[in-house]
């Protein structure tokens, strides 16, 4: 059962990978813990932990139905309801048997804990505040993607309004009313689809494990993750502009950069080796387990390699710099060192850090040669998965 960043995970995850997005991903307040997140590029207090409070605050989370995502959204809505994020908390939470046992019983989980405030749900599930108690309401939604939407000042009512004092068609919004309602949605926590970073980190969240006792009890470390697959497979729900047609990238994003969704393709999958790198590395700072380690040093391993993959077609300033970074720790990853913690908590903010540079300096036109790796990317999800709940 992969993990997000919550208070509850506090005790079991010394000092929680981030995400993101996708993500993908956000649960509690008072459950919070400036200890159980990482800032974004190591700012003190910053606006960036502030956001990922707001997006995990299961009291902000009101789930599809009290939410009235369909009203607006029903081909999205009927997108997700294929999907296996929609389907997590049945098929992983609801039977006290076999793997879900098992994982339950080394975390100390009782069965009638797995659908309220667990370590399980907080991946398999979203959860929201329901009388009072923290409790599972679906699988993973919306909100465990674009962040918590309720509350006074959340980003449910704004996002949707193109006008201060009527209602007027998208197409006559102005630039300005545009620009402070986006403004408005990022400071009440909504992860926009133009975040490729924030996403991508959002989905390592859930994607990649650095819980030890966890791992330690036979969970896999990470998903068979692919951001650039996945994100334009099963869990893609661009109909905003045709509810007939999910188009290969989401309209904020379009109209933002003036770009296509070809040049987007190319920056997810940088920034997806990036953060997944980053994310990898900060789980690797918290191992102390030489049965466990292994398999993050692994993961960290792979996510470098699609870090020489594009250096050696399309390599840019950053994604050098990142190798640089890097690659003299290849040796270290497999065995536990005395100052394990800050050598890689260390290169992980670096690694942020030329992320966000490269989302800041590229918009994907002179990425052209990755389209030679893009092409031989893996199939979005497994043909079992496929076989069961169909194709968007």
């Amino acid at each position: 059962m992969p993990l997000r960043i919550h208070s509850k995970l506090i005790t079991n995850r010394p000092t929680g990978v981030l995400a993101l997005g996708c993500l993908l991903v956000f649960i509690g307040t008072s459950l919070f813990s400036a200890s159980a997140l990482h800032a974004e590029d190591k700012q003190p207090a910053s606006q960036a932990l502030i956001l990922q409070q707001l997006r995990a605050d299961p009291h902000r989370i009101l789930g599809v139905q009290k939410g009235d995502c369909k009203k607006c959204h029903s081909s999205e809505v009927a997108a997700w309801m294929k999907t296996t994020h929609y389907q997590s908390a049945d098929l992983r939470l609801r039977t006290f048997t076999g793997n879900t046992k098992k994982y339950a019983d080394a975390l100390g989980i009782q069965q009638a804990e797995l659908l309220k405030n667990s370590l399980c749900a907080s991946c398999h599930a979203t959860q929201s505040v329901v009388e009072g108690q923290i409790q599972v309401i679906s699988g993973v939604s919306c909100e465990s993607c674009h962040g918590g939407s309720g509350g006074k000042d959340g980003w449910l009512n704004r996002h949707q309004s193109y006008h201060a004092s009527k209602v007027v068609p998208r197409e006559q919004e102005t630039e300005a009313h545009r620009k402070a309602r986006l403004k408005h949605c990022e400071e009440s926590g909504k992860l926009l689809s133009n975040n490729i970073q924030g996403l991508a980190k959002n989905c390592l969240s859930c994607h990649l494990i650095n819980n030890e006792k966890l791992i330690a009890s036979g969970h896999k470390a990470a998903s068979a993750y692919d951001f650039v697959t996945w994100s334009d497979g099963e869990v893609r729900h661009n109909f905003h502009l045709n509810k007939e047609v999910n188009a290969k990238a989401p309209t904020l994003w379009l109209d933002e950069t003036k770009s296509n969704p070809e040049n987007r393709k190319r920056l997810k999958f940088v920034l997806g080796a990036m953060t997944q790198l980053e994310s990898a590395l900060r789980s690797r700072a918290t191992m102390i387990k030489p049965a466990v380690i292994p398999q993050i040093g692994g993961i960290a391993a792979a996510a470098n390699g699609k870090i020489a993959q594009i250096n050696a077609v399309a390599g840019t300033e950053e994604t050098q710099a990142v190798a640089a970074i890097v690659t003299p720790l290849l040796g270290l990853l497999f065995a536990p060192l005395p100052d394990d913690q800050e050598r890689y908590t260390t290169a992980a903010d670096k690694v942020a850090q030329l992320a966000k540079k490269f989302s800041e300096s590229h918009d994907g036109s002179k990425l052209k040669n990755l389209d030679t790796i893009l092409q031989l990317s893996p199939a979005h999800y497994s043909e079992q998965y496929k076989k069961k709940y169909g194709s968007n």
